[in-house]
């Protein structure tokens, strides 16, 4: 059931090609790995030209597929699988250069129409069946080298208490933090792959600048994400949902009382004002990868405190959607620049050259005024911020929100800190200045189980699930890996089980697929499995020279019908051979031997 390949135990020449690998510079994650990962590709003939780039060059890189490796990470709880593979249709994401070259049948189209239809399934068992189709699609292009599931690490100061890791990705909860002793106001940094630098202007309808943890701090959504997925009440009490036609009806019940932090009433008609300018017309194409604003077709108040929303298609993630920190969190109505009668294509909420570079077309057909504060119903209210000399962030302060309708925050002020190195961040740590570190990006995985095992009478370490998993992506539109052999090579070179030792300290685990398995429908078993083999990644990417001695690796190679056919006939001969040998014997212990002289059988009756 096996047959053998021949690989060169010397004299092996491997096909040369060179790489650009692009990473996003302040990531602490990537910095320590890239050299592993380089030196690994080495091994098999190729060479490796990494691009340390700045947000705005590494965008670029994705939307004009300037690169063959590129550093990132799945979007995490709870975009995935659905919102995160939703984005692969839009050109400024790197999914979609990476899906661009597939191996037949498979097109980019027909993926992308696999994962559009799934999301208008009703069935749990269709929904279940068709993700793992889609999923088991993708893992046989080898378009993706998982590395590690990330778990977010959380270290804070033994004087606050309470703190509960997030549920989802970009999430940084502090409001669940108590003060145990010493002062009421606390100080941070976060970081959600990448060390603080600006907050941005903390607009909740829209991305990068925005930081994803402090708007969360201040908007609301109608719905939470909570454990394992669950949707939990937030400004909405409770909803019903009805089939309608082709599509579907959610009525949502909202908490009444609700104020935002400039004391005006949260109501219906400050929910349809944000739904307005988040979803017009033109506003919503910058939110392709977003169902919601694909699906949803109206937005509608019964009354003060009743939203209804109606669907095209049955939408089986609008919920979860909602739960999202952006772009469809509420912020007060007096923030919009025109109040309650800010129009939408005339006042609209966006920032002025802050869709990104691909969609500032959009700014042709829409008057972007932003907002006037950051104003929402959140835990936290914004207070002030203080400018470094390079224009970031040096430090920006938040007030507990003594109003907020749950659990209150114990933090009076929250005082974010912008520190230039992960070593500034643990040198603030043991000297008291800063409370806490949290996050993705702050401290590296070595410093974090550092405090661990050595500190743990001053800190409390803790760490979230796997949210997110950490991946390089190959660019399938740009040779050399464009060659499906090329990528198979290079993801069966690199040992991540070795660098992840090394680097991380036991912090984070290698994974061998696309998504974390706690993610919706991923739970699944997929093959090959795509692990480190170097062996294999030689024999890819290593021409055998035919003058070499030689060793046999067996291979796995699946049978025919013929094949299938000759065992059977083989086992059947076998057997009866057997059957043959073991009568032939017992005749010659009774003395009546099968092959006796006739003289010797004569008058014998048999």
């Amino acid at each position: 059931l096996e047959r053998s390949k021949h690989f060169s135990n010397m004299n092996t020449t491997c096909k040369a090609s060179t790489l650009d690998f692009i990473i996003r510079d302040n990531d602490p994650q990537m910095e320590v790995v890239e050299d592993d990962i380089r030196k690994n590709l080495e091994a098999i003939g190729i060479t490796v030209n990494t691009h340390f780039l700045s947000a705005d060059e590494y965008t670029d890189a994705e939307l004009n597929g300037d690169y063959n490796l590129l550093f990132t990470r799945t979007w995490g709880a709870p975009y995935d699988p659905h919102s995160y593979m939703n984005s692969w249709a839009v050109p400024a994401h790197v999914e979609y250069s990476a899906i661009g070259n597939l191996q037949a049948p498979l097109t980019r189209e027909v993926l992308l129409e696999k994962i559009e239809n799934v999301q208008k399934e009703l069935s749990e068992q269709k929904i279940s069946a068709q993700w793992r189709e889609i999923l088991d699609d993708i893992h046989k292009q080898a378009l993706f080298l998982p590395l590690w599931g990330s778990r977010i690490p959380y270290v804070l100061n033994r004087r606050l208490i309470g703190f509960s890791p997030s549920q989802q990705a970009y999430a940084i909860p502090v409001q669940s933090v108590l003060v145990a002793s010493g002062s009421k106001n606390a100080t941070i940094a976060p970081g959600v792959g990448s060390i603080f630098k600006s907050t941005g202007p903390i607009n909740p309808h829209q991305y990068s600048p925005n930081a994803l943890w402090a708007q969360d701090w201040i908007y609301e959504g109608l719905v939470s994400y909570g454990q394992d997925g669950e949707i939990t009440p937030a400004l909405a009490e409770s909803w019903k949902t009805e089939l309608l036609g082709d599509g579907k009806r959610v009525t949502f019940q909202l908490r009444e009382g609700v104020k935002f932090h400039d004391g005006t009433d949260w109501n219906c008609d400050a929910a349809v004002l944000n739904f307005n300018h988040v979803l017009s017309d033109t506003v919503k194409q910058r939110h392709q990868w977003f169902g919601t604003g694909k699906y949803l077709t109206s937005w509608t108040c019964n009354g003060d405190y009743e939203l209804v929303l109606v669907t095209s298609t049955p939408f089986y993630p609008l919920l979860q959607e909602l739960t999202y920190i952006r772009p469809l969190r509420f912020a007060s109505p007096s923030a919009f620049a025109e109040g309650t009668d800010s129009h939408p294509d005339l006042h609209n909420s966006c920032q002025s050259g802050q869709f990104g570079g691909k969609w500032d077309f959009l700014e042709e057909d829409v008057t972007c005024l932003g907002l006037k504060a950051p104003i929402g119903t959140g835990p936290f209210k914004f207070v002030s911020r203080e400018n470094a000399l390079d224009g970031s962030d040096a430090n920006v302060v938040f007030q507990g929100n003594k109003e907020y309708w749950g659990q209150k925050p114990d933090i009076d002020f929250l005082t974010v800190v912008q520190y230039e190195t992960t070593e500034d961040v643990e040198a603030a740590l043991m000297s008291g200045e800063l409370d806490m570190a949290l996050g993705i990006g702050p401290l590296t995985a070595k410093q974090v189980q550092n405090i661990k095992f050595y500190h743990s009478d001053k800190f409390d370490v803790r760490h979230s699930a796997v949210i997110q998993n950490s991946l390089l992506v190959f660019n399938g539109n740009k040779a050399p890996t464009d060659d499906i052999k090329v990528r198979r090579a290079i993801i069966h070179a690199v040992d991540k089980s070795a660098f992840l030792e090394a680097e991380f300290a036991g912090l984070e685990q290698p994974v061998d697929q696309l998504l974390p398995r706690t993610a919706p429908y991923c739970n699944v078993d997929l093959s090959p499995k795509w692990g480190y083999d170097l062996e294999k990644a030689q024999f890819l990417n290593c021409p055998q020279d035919p003058v070499a001695t030689t060793t046999t690796v067996l291979e796995s190679k699946p049978l025919g019908a013929g094949g299938f056919a000759g065992i059977i006939i083989g086992v059947i001969v076998g057997v009866a051979l057997i059957a043959f040998i073991g009568r032939m014997v017992k005749r010659e212990r009774e003395g009546k031997p099968m092959f006796a002289p006739a003289h010797e059988t004569a008058g014998v009756s048999l």
